[in-house]
């Protein structure tokens, strides 16, 4: 009899210590009959399944929701009416309402189904006296309701979770909220007199658990998002890597000098949890967050999470998060990446699990610069200053996936946003060009504020990052001083790059570029208007034919418009001395005392090409390569050289002073260009006549020149 006895007692302490390995198993053996149970346990490491469908376990089919295992209800229920069950779930997955079907529990006790909209969903729990809230939208429906949030119960995802609401009467409605873009409410009202204490003990049980078990850690910032005018409102997502729990106490975000203590929930992050801190207006699950500033997330700089002991950085974009119609997260190596045509690409509450690797991921060191305009386009006469952009080359063998790169120029960062994978080269190109809409390989953004030495770099989700352009034009002759990329029409010039060499671009319409890819958008206004420019093209070649430079005009002193000197009419101008033009030149300007000026310019296809500060006063028809900055000195001996800007070859030079070549008469108020021509077959300069072109001011009749006109 003894030995009888030992041997059920062994077996039932063998099967109560394997059913304690489970506390879901612990349940079912304490009361196997039992249809309703309810599961929390935020210190469990093992990663949830989202669920919220119907499963057979021990024989029994059963409705489970929410954070399985970790915070999930079970509910058991009769073999008859599982079909119209079924039915009742996938109008709801579907987001269509149906009428409320009813049948019983596993232990025989009635239950209700349906789907239902808010209203009706707030009618059906009106009067409850307590409530799970796993809806922000549901806790305010019952203000005598006691409300238990995500500040009274820790889960892995920060999402719309399940509610329960329960009566005096013993009834309780679980409410599943809508899917997606759905407004349709699953609710399911059962019997169970007991749940509510349970949930409340099980909670301020565990919770307990986890505050005493937690340590002073600090989790990380893992993605935001600061965009003001986004219907999802600004946030700050923090996860928990850890196995264990990190205590709340002690933890403040740091922005810029200002610090805010992260509001205290149940006293501790559960291991891999992740958080949405958010402000009061979001309309995603969060913690609100009061006393930061917002809008420093579009600062440059560092957001912190710390404690006084420790602290972690996240870097900041320094950007908006809005780049056309679609709204970007930040990451803090890169923007979220975006596979389909969605308005947001970001996944807020998320766990951060390591996933799969792109394997089809571009590498940014297979990307080349093949043009760069910094200062848009003429379109219809008018130059359109936003339209500035970049055209990158992709050089690498393989096919690959650009949509976790991001570009940076200057102090502009954007995400690369193109549907489609590329091939070796192929031309991305990247900015705010309408005409390039359809256009598969193109991705918008806005680029504010660059200049052509700004420093342009691509880089990838891993940090990866390679410097397309320094910001530093290198010739044989040395650094210019400047480069000229427009004319006084708002015709510009880009620069174009081959093998890592950057020089300006080629008129488009030369004969020795036509590789037969721009046949339709020759016929276009844009390319019509803007010839040194090829955007969504691969037109960046040097030309190889023989062509040189000269001297033609220069005004060293300017104009006199009546009595007043007119200084920044000074001008040079430059003939070719070949048949075929050059694209551009390198200009030195050697003063008197030895300080010397350089600048590359371009040269017009055809006619003559002139250079001066701006708009003329004197001859206002006549268009003038730009240099805001451009002056010629108008005392000592100066000299000027032109060379090619690819050879460093001397093509031209011109040596003046006060006394001229040209005219500086200050007592009557005459000035004269000096100006180049042959005569007997040598070269000479000579004092400019005006013989009535191009248009001058009237008012300017003691000037005598002709810039882009031939004597």
């Amino acid at each position: 009899m003894r030995t009888i006895l030992l041997a059920l007692g062994l077996i039932i302490f063998f099967i109560s210590a394997s059913c304690k390995q489970d506390s879901r198993s612990e349940l079912f053996w304490e009361d196997i009959e039992r249809s309703v149970q309810f599961q929390y346990d935020p210190i469990r490491a093992e990663y949830p399944r989202l669920i919220s469908d119907l499963i057979q376990e021990n024989g029994r089919t059963c409705f489970i929701s929410g954070e399985d295992p970790n915070f999930s209800i079970q509910i058991c229920i009769a073999n008859t009416g599982i079909s119209e069950f079924e039915q009742v779930l996938s109008a709801w997955r579907e987001g269509s309402l149906v009428s409320e079907f009813g049948s019983t529990l596993s232990d025989d006790s009635e239950y209700k189904i349906g789907t239902y909209p808010f209203s009706g969903i707030r009618k059906k729990v009106e009067g409850s006296k307590f409530a799970l809230v796993g809806d922000r939208k549901l806790k305010s429906l019952n203000a005598g309701t006691m409300a238990w949030d995500r500040s009274n119960f820790n889960l892995k995802n920060h999402f719309k979770n399940f509610s329960i609401f329960t009566f005096s009467n013993g009834i309780a409605i679980l409410v599943l909220p809508p899917l997606e873009e759905s407004e349709v409410y699953l609710g399911f009202s059962f019997k169970s007199s007991s749940l509510e204490k349970e949930i409340q003990n099980l909670i301020r049980v565990k919770n307990q658990i986890g505050l005493e078990s937690c340590i002073s850690s600090v989790p990380i910032i893992t993605e935001i998002f600061g965009e003001t005018n986004s219907s999802l409102g600004r946030w700050i997502e923090v996860y928990n890597p850890n196995i264990f729990p990190i205590c709340e106490e002690g933890l403040e975000f740091s922005l810029f000098g200002n610090n805010v203590s992260l509001p205290q929930t149940t006293g501790f992050i559960s291991g891999q949890e992740t958080r949405i801190y958010a402000e009061d207006a979001t309309s995603l699950e969060h913690i609100t967050l009061s006393g930061i500033k917002w809008g420093d997330l579009k600062k440059t700089g560092k957001i912190l999470l710390k404690r006084i002991d420790r602290s972690l950085e996240f870097n900041l974009p320094g950007s908006g998060y809005l780049f056309g119609e679609t709204y970007y997260s930040w990451r803090g190596n890169s923007f979220s990446e975006c596979e389909t045509n969605s308005k947001f690409c970001m996944d807020p509450g998320e766990n951060q699990i390591s996933g799969a690797v792109n394997r089809d991921a571009c590498d940014p060191n297979d990307f080349e610069l093949e043009e760069l305009n910094p200062n848009g386009l003429l379109h219809n006469g008018i130059l359109q200053e936003n339209w500035k952009y970049l055209d990158l080359i992709y050089k690498g063998r393989l096919i690959c996936d650009p949509s976790s790169l991001k570009i940076s120029w200057g102090k502009n960062l954007f995400p690369i946003r193109i549907y489609k994978k590329i091939s070796e080269g192929e031309i991305l190109s990247i900015g705010n060009l309408p005409f390039l809409l359809r256009n598969s390989s193109y991705s918008f953004s806005i680029f504010k504020s660059v200049g052509a030495n700004d420093l342009v770099s691509i880089s990838n989700s891993e940090g990866k990052e390679k410097v397309l352009w320094d910001g530093i034009f290198r010739t044989p002759k040395g650094i210019p001083t400047r480069i000229i990329l427009q004319k006084t029409n708002g015709e510009t010039v880009s620069i174009c790059f081959e093998d890592g060499q950057a020089f300006l671009h080629p008129n488009s319409a030369d004969p020795y570029l036509n590789n037969g890819s721009k046949s339709f958008l020759l016929q276009s206004a844009i390319v019509r208007e803007n010839p040194r420019t090829s955007a969504a093209r691969k037109f960046c070649q040097r030309s190889q034919v023989v062509s040189k430079a000269g001297f033609s005009e220069i005004s060293w002193m300017g104009s006199y418009q009546g009595v007043d000197p007119i200084s920044k009419d000074r001008f040079l101008e430059f003939v070719s001395v070949t048949e075929n033009s050059p694209e551009s030149t390198f200009l030195e300007i050697i003063q008197g005392n030895g300080a010397i000026v350089s600048i590359l310019l371009p040269l017009d296809k055809e006619g003559l090409s002139l250079l001066s500060s701006g708009k003329s006063i004197c001859f206002p028809q006549t268009e003038f390569w730009k240099d805001t900055s451009f002056s010629l000195p108008s005392s000592g001996s100066n000299i000027l050289k032109i060379y090619d800007p690819f050879t460093g070859e001397l093509w031209d030079e011109f040596q003046y002073s006060s006394s001229g070549p040209g005219v500086n008469d200050t007592r009557n108020k005459i000035r004269k260009s000096a100006y180049s021509k042959l005569e007997s077959g040598t070269r000479v300069w000579s004092v400019s006549l005006y013989s009535g072109n191009p248009f001058r001011d009237p008012s300017c009749v003691l000037t005598d020149a002709h810039p882009g006109i031939s004597e």
